[in-house]
């Protein structure tokens, strides 16, 4: 079993389990509850780091001009230009970051279903959208995973958060200690089926800057270039495809040692994926066990098949 870094995660200080909600409850998600276990925690509550109270009368957002902002129609103050200052300098502040899980629908946090308005008292709705903070970070972070719990309710972009918030620690750490080019070689290879499954394009230029190592001189420039493209890589999303195509690709691998019938068995599961009847840990955990059955390291060293704590499935 692989040991796993801990992901340095921006988390919503409700989603924490602190009481700075407007209404001063707490939101107890059972999957952000086992998660904080797996992470460096570092909460953030924009409302209340504006020095709003708990609790506090509700504020929107809306759109003016195309602009967005944040307004609490009962006090009638504008709140725009203090939740910007605070997601400016909150952002500056972080050294490392892994990713950001934030509060659904909330008019600071909110990265999916936040209610907009087209006037400040919140009579007109105008459409769904984003709070102020969650725009300040996907502005900044374009290559950094930025989720709600609500999303993540959806399997496929819990396994994809959890994929690229693990990679991107493992990257942080080893990328650290590296010393040699043989060391960030192996890296690589590790990562092999996961950056196919991401981007093949990506994957063969990751392959050929490795290729222009020539002395110990080359060996920072290349790491930090790597680094780069490894993040830029785990930026996009795979569909369904890219992943039958990377299984296939392992199955490849083992395809000598394997029946016809086990071969067929295996397609079908595939089928099943691509159709939404099974999760993707199914297939991952047939060509796991297959490796375990014909003692394959180098598919038991993939970290695709193993991608973040099993406990978090």
């Amino acid at each position: 079993m692989r040991e796993f870094e801990k992901p340095i995660l921006v988390l919503s200080a409700c989603l924490d389990l602190q009481p700075v909600r407007y209404d001063g409850g707490t939101i107890k998600d059972e999957f952000v509850i086992k998660l904080r276990n797996y992470c460096e925690i570092l909460p953030v509550c924009p409302e209340v780091g504006i020095g709003l109270g708990i609790p506090r009368d509700r504020i929107i957002v809306y759109v003016k001009n195309n602009t967005y902002g944040v307004f609490q129609p009962t006090t009638g103050r504008d709140l725009t230009q203090e939740l910007l200052a605070f997601s400016n300098n909150f952002i500056k502040s972080l050294q490392e970051v892994d990713g950001f899980l934030l509060k659904s629908k909330s008019p600071s946090c909110g990265v999916s279903n936040t209610t907009v308005y087209k006037d400040t008292e919140g009579k007109e709705f105008y459409t769904k959208g984003k709070g102020l903070f969650a725009m300040e970070v996907l502005k900044t972070y374009t290559d950094i995973p930025v989720e709600d719990e609500g999303r993540l309710r959806n399997p496929q972009l819990r396994d994809l958060f959890l994929t690229r918030i693990f990679s991107l620690a493992h990257w942080r750490v080893f990328s650290k200690e590296l010393k040699t080019i043989t060391e960030l070689m192996n890296f690589h290879r590790t990562y092999k089926y996961m950056l196919l499954s991401f981007s093949p394009m990506l994957l063969k230029k990751m392959g050929r800057l490795l290729a222009q190592y020539r002395s110990k001189e080359d060996l920072e420039s290349i790491k930090s270039e790597y680094g780069l493209l490894f993040k830029k890589a785990l930026s996009k999303k795979p569909h369904a495809g890219s992943h039958i195509n990377t299984f296939m690709h392992i199955l490849g691998h083992l395809s000598d040692f394997l029946t016809s019938r086990e071969k067929k068995h295996f397609l079908e599961v595939l089928e099943k994926f691509k159709n939404g009847k099974l999760p993707i840990s199914v297939p991952r955990e047939i060509l796991r066990s297959w490796a375990y059955r014909f003692g394959d390291s180098y598919v038991l060293s993939q970290a695709y098949l193993d991608p973040y704590p099993e406990e978090l499935e």
